[in-house]
């Protein structure tokens, strides 16, 4: 099982691919059965293909910052993040983030819940 230390790790790695839309590092944090429900109540997206499709489209247009510590509980975390979306060169927009991720035996990433909610983004201007 992963150690509370290593999973902390892992979740900095994925907010440094994230910044750096580095999305073969988003994907080795991930199992091959993972499944991502982004924004919490949306289909849940699972299988390798899928995942990095979705990755591809939303990380070029997000930096993410960690607002506060990230909360390990045996083998499952939440992190609470601001993530800055960029719709367009003039139309940028806030959202107030908690991703909550679950991991297996070997350290890997078989589920990730996005806690936000669409109506609550504003513009960062």
């Amino acid at each position: 099982m992963p150690t509370a230390d290593e999973i902390r790790s892992a979740m900095q790695d994925y907010i440094k691919f994230m910044c750096d839309s580095d999305i073969e590092g988003i994907m080795s944090l991930y199992a091959n059965d993972a499944t991502v429900e982004d924004p919490v109540g949306a289909e849940p997206k699972s299988g390798r293909e899928v995942l990095r499709e979705f990755y591809a489209a939303s990380a070029p247009k997000l930096e993410v910052e960690l607002t506060g510590p990230i909360r390990v509980a045996g083998v499952e975390c939440a992190m609470p993040m601001l993530a800055e979306l960029s719709l367009n060169e003039d139309t940028k927009l806030y959202i107030d983030v908690i991703d909550v991720m679950k991991f297996d035996a070997a350290g890997k990433i078989v589920s990730m819940r996005a806690f936000w909610d669409p109506a609550e983004t504003r513009p960062t201007r």
